[in-house]
Formats: C-alpha cells, sequence, structure tokens
C-alpha cells in the first residue's frame, strides 16, 4: 500500500543510538514527505541503527540534555 503525500516539512527527530542507548541525540531532516493523516514519513535510512524517541516540526535547538549539567568531580572535604 502505498502512501499519499500532502506535502512537504523539516523536522527534527530526536534518538538514541541503538549502540549507545544512553546518549540522545538530534538530526534535522528537511523536506520529509508528510502523509496524509499529518504523518511525518521517515525513510528507514534515517531509522537505521537509532531508537526514535520524538519527531518535532521545524528545527529544534538542543541547548541541554539529561546529564549535562552534571559536575562529576569529586566533592571537596574543606
Amino acid at each position: 500500500m502505498k502512501t499519499q503525500s500532502v506535502g512537504l516539512s523539516d523536522v527534527t527527530v530526536l534518538f538514541y543510538p541503538s549502540d549507545n542507548p544512553y546518549q540522545l541525540q538530534s538530526m534535522l531532516l528537511k523536506d520529509q514527505v508528510v502523509n496524509c493523516q499529518g504523518r511525518v514519513v521517515i525513510p528507514s535510512k534515517h531509522k537505521q541503527g537509532k531508537i526514535i524517541v520524538a519527531v518535532i516540526a521545524g528545527q529544534a535547538e538542543l541547548l541541554n540534555l539529561l546529564g549535562d549539567r552534571f559536575d562529576v568531580s569529586p566533592l571537596s572535604v574543606a
């Protein structure tokens, strides 16, 4: 069954790489097909090796991720 496209859209995809499921990453996909139900159709080449968490309309810039602000240096005993 072929899906009819009704438009194109830029989307940001949040995902975990399959080989490192603890490091959230993002990628911008331009001009992706949007089907008649309003869902973005992500090509399989962009799905391979990824655990997709979210698809966001437009370009999103990740400012902070879980763990980015943790200070891993040991506490002083002063």
